[in-house]
């Protein structure tokens, strides 16, 4: 009952860490006239056409490859990464939505509205914190 629990846990973070990077997280309205919606993939794809290298590789490191890493040393019980504390850069995806719903709430030009990749990605953390509090 444990094992399946755990291995559970870890497929349904998985599941959702994908959905959420890969479904829309947000719509941007702009005059109330152009609407825009983004992920995760769509945003790292647009900086990278627009030569912002570095931040692209950023979000995919801390927003996709960090979060796989820590699903695949879950599952295999390796527990080096802790020390380096590198776990907490891993919701940096949640920040940049976090700063956009901020600007969007300031501003008077445009509106965002979070969608469903956002309450996937939640939901992937949320899982996080169940696996470490039932099974650590």
């Amino acid at each position: 009952m444990y094992l399946y629990f755990k291995y559970s846990l870890i497929v349904f973070e998985t599941f959702f860490l994908f959905c959420g990077v890969y479904l829309p997280i947000a719509r941007i309205d702009e005059f109330w006239v152009f609407r825009s919606e983004f992920s995760i993939l769509s945003i790292t794809k647009d900086l990278l056409v627009n030569g912002e290298t570095f931040l692209s590789f950023i979000i995919i490191l801390f927003g996709l490859i960090m979060p796989l890493i820590k699903i695949i040393l879950k599952i295999f019980e390796f527990d080096f990464l802790e020390r380096y504390n590198l776990h907490k850069f891993s919701m940096v995806d949640i920040f940049l939505i976090a700063f956009i719903v901020f600007a969007g709430k300031t501003s008077s030009y445009f509106e965002v509205y979070l969608l469903y990749g956002f309450y996937f990605l939640i939901a992937s953390i949320l899982t996080n914190y169940i696996y470490i509090i039932f099974i650590k």
